[in-house]
C-alpha cells in the first residue's frame, strides 16, 4: 500500500538481510489473499487508517501475524493516525535502517510494541496535557482485578510480558494472561490501543521513562532466525 516504490525497494533491501524469506506484496488484495494462503510473520505497511489498510487487521489477527505500520513523518497528523490504526508496532521512515528495523523485528518476536521514540514522547506529552485530578478519571466500570491493573500499569511504561512477569514475581505465562485480560476488558485489539485508552481515561499514571525491571538489551545483533518470512506490502 505504500505509493513509492523507493521506500518498498529499500525496505526489501534491508530486509533480505535480516530474515529468511521476504515477500513484497502488491496491494491490500493481494496481500489478504497471500495471507490467507501462507503463514508471514510479519506484514510491513504504510499507516494509513484506510479501509484498505485496516481491513488486513482481522486477517493478520486471524493468521496470527505482527502487523508493522510505517509512518511517513514524524507530524502530529501521522501520530495522530497511529493511535487509529491497531498495529502491533510502528517505524518512522526517516530513521529506518538495517539496525532499527532489525531491533523492532526482534522487539516484536519478544512481545513487545516498538514505538519510535518522537511517536513516544507525543503520547507521553498529550496524556501530560490530559486531566491529572481524580475529577478527570473515567467513571465507566472496566472491572480491572488488582493484579490486571498492575499489569495495566506495566504496559503503559512499556514493558514487555517477560518484563512484567519479573516484576510482578509470576510466570510470563500469568502476566501474558493478565495483559490479554486487560485488553479484552477495554475492548481494545491490541496493547498499543489499550495503553492510549488507558492514558485517555485515566486508568494509569504517568509512567517513568527509565521503568524499574526493565532488562537490558542484549549486546551483539547476529543474523536473525525469526520470523522465518515477513510481507513487504506495496
Amino acid at each position: 500500500m505504500h505509493p513509492h516504490e523507493m521506500v518498498r525497494c529499500g525496505l526489501e533491501a534491508m530486509l533480505t538481510d535480516i530474515v529468511e524469506e521476504v515477500v513484497v506484496l502488491a496491494d491490500a488484495r493481494h496481500a489478504r489473499h497471500r495471507l490467507a494462503a501462507e503463514h508471514f510473520d510479519v506484514l510491513v505497511c504504510r499507516c494509513a487508517a484506510t479501509e484498505e489498510v485496516l481491513g488486513l487487521v482481522p486477517v493478520c489477527r486471524d493468521r496470527r501475524t505482527k502487523m508493522v505500520a510505517l509512518l511517513d513523518s514524524a507530524e502530529e497528523q501521522q501520530f495522530a493516525l497511529a493511535s487509529e490504526v491497531p498495529a502491533d508496532g510502528f517505524l518512522l521512515a526517516g530513521d529506518l535502517t538495517a539496525r532499527s528495523l532489525d531491533d523492532t523485528l526482534r522487539r516484536l518476536g519478544r512481545g513487545e510494541m516498538p514505538l519510535p521514540a518522537a511517536l513516544s514522547r507525543w503520547l507521553l506529552g498529550r496524556m501530560r496535557e490530559g486531566p491529572a485530578s481524580s475529577a478527570g478519571r473515567s467513571e465507566r466500570p472496566y472491572c480491572l482485578t488488582p493484579r490486571e491493573q498492575e499489569a495495566l500499569n506495566l504496559l503503559a511504561q512499556g514493558l514487555s510480558n517477560k518484563q512484567i512477569a519479573r516484576t510482578l514475581g509470576i510466570s510470563q505465562h500469568g502476566a501474558k494472561r493478565h495483559v490479554a485480560n486487560v485488553i479484552a476488558k477495554l475492548n481494545c485489539p491490541n496493547r498499543t490501543l489499550a495503553v492510549a485508552l488507558a492514558l485517555r481515561e485515566g486508568l494509569v499514571d504517568a509512567p517513568g521513562t527509565d521503568p524499574a525491571g526493565a532488562e537490558a538489551r542484549p549486546a551483539g545483533a547476529g543474523r536473525r532466525q525469526e520470523p522465518a518470512s515477513t510481507g513487504l506490502s506495496g
